[in-house]
């Protein structure tokens, strides 16, 4: 079994406890019986503590644990946490406990093993945690059986979760991750219960009218990257911050001849690019959002590459790094994707307003903006950013380029934008 280690700077109170020499933080060779333990100061004492022995193996899964326990300590004015073995007997608290551990892949059931980004784990947790602090002042969460969650639960939390959320997507989303929660309890832990989120009334999505630029908006876009001030305030602290990043040019007009998700778009490679017999580009990605939903890693989407596209992608390189698999925005990166994404996301909707341009439109709706440019052009619809593929598995070989209808295939030859 893997040594367990502490950073050097670890979160309060986590230590690593030896059951054999009973010491923390020990020098022994007892791996396979060590622990991390979590000692929680009890506020308005001066030496006293509440001591618990943590299930994570993972630090960073154990300080997610800490921090819950702490959080639940509190509401139950520091009553020691009682955990259970058996998934029947596992409190509410417990039972998140758990599905974090699943989610992180920490999970001793080979057959059963997780692997999802750490952002779709830490979503699907801060969903339970809002369903843990539904129960204040009804339940105490560390001690109600998972099992004894009622309707009346699920109501009240759906009252306040259809109260929280601004969009009915997020609200959606909600709901289906405690469904999915439950399903895990039921399914994967063998918990003899019924899904009480199995049966609700979603929310139905309201089609927004989704407005375009114009050509002339859109270089005016372009033009304020050089020309605004990149400098905005922050929150109600004065706190200032620069938005220019070198890439926000090429970054924005990726996402208009691309039409890709923010993640698709930003972690394209050069590697990505797959030429048909016939000579037709595409990009050939994983379709993350499809295998997130399916659990899979077999699903993929192809971006076609018309000559807009194209033209840009050879001012980025393309003669030169058409076999290397760089990523094509912002190679030589030192930060995350999700870094970028929220940088580009974030400086688009400044050098919009910077651009006077007040209609409402943000980074992802560029995709919208070309196809209605090239729908002017051509005087009929295209399909052509409707990246093909889907939800089906594709074979992995050269795509028959006959997916592709006859406008289409005039669409890729097709030019309405300089880059």
């Amino acid at each position: 079994m893997s040594r367990l280690k502490l950073p050097k700077n670890p979160h309060t109170g986590l230590k690593i406890y030896c059951h054999k020499c009973k010491l923390d933080n020990p020098t022994c060779n007892h791996y396979d019986i060590q622990k991390y333990r979590v000692r929680i100061h009890i506020s308005g004492t001066k030496n006293k503590k509440v001591t618990k022995v943590l299930k994570s193996r993972d630090y960073k899964d154990a300080v997610s644990e800490a921090i819950l326990i702490e959080k639940e300590l509190k509401a139950n004015n520091y009553q020691k946490v009682k955990t259970s073995c058996s998934g029947n007997d596992y409190s509410i608290v417990d039972a998140v406990i758990r599905y974090n551990q699943y989610l992180s892949g920490n999970y001793e059931f080979a057959q059963h093993v997780k692997d999802v980004s750490k952002g779709h784990k830490d979503e699907c947790i801060r969903f339970c945690t809002y369903f843990c602090n539904s129960f204040k002042g009804a339940k105490n969460i560390e001690i109600t059986r998972i099992i004894d969650v009622t309707k009346n639960d699920v109501a009240r939390f759906y009252l306040w979760a259809n109260g929280h959320f601004g969009s009915e997507v997020s609200f959606n989303k909600c709901m289906g991750a405690l469904k999915a929660f439950f399903k895990f309890l039921i399914d994967i832990e063998d918990i003899n219960m019924k899904n009480p989120f199995e049966s609700y009334t979603s929310k139905k999505k309201i089609k927004k009218n989704i407005e375009t630029l114009t050509k002339d908006e859109f270089e005016n876009i372009i033009s304020a990257i050089d020309t605004a001030n990149p400098i905005v305030k922050l929150g109600g602290k004065g706190e200032k911050k620069n938005l220019y990043r070198f890439y926000l040019k090429d970054g924005f007009k990726l996402f208009l001849l691309t039409g890709g998700r923010r993640e698709e778009v930003v972690d394209l490679k050069w590697s990505d690019i797959l030429i048909t017999i016939e000579g037709t580009k595409f990009f050939k990605i994983d379709n993350k959002k499809v295998n997130r939903q399916k659990s899979s890693d077999d699903y993929v989407k192809y971006l076609p590459i018309n000559q807009d596209l194209f033209e840009l992608l050879i001012k980025l390189g393309y003669n030169e790094k058409k076999t290397t698999s760089d990523f094509i925005l912002y190679p030589e990166r030192k930060v995350k994707s999700i870094t970028i994404m929220n940088d580009l996301s974030k400086a688009f909707t400044h050098y919009k307003k910077e651009a006077g341009i007040t209609k409402s439109i943000s980074l992802k709706n560029l995709r919208k903006t070309y196809i209605t440019w090239l729908r002017l052009a051509m005087g009929k619809d295209t399909g052509l950013l409707t990246s093909h593929g889907g939800e089906q598995v594709l074979l992995d070989h050269y795509i028959d380029s006959t997916i592709l209808n006859a406008v289409e295939k005039a669409a890729l030859n097709f030019k309405v934008y300089e880059v």
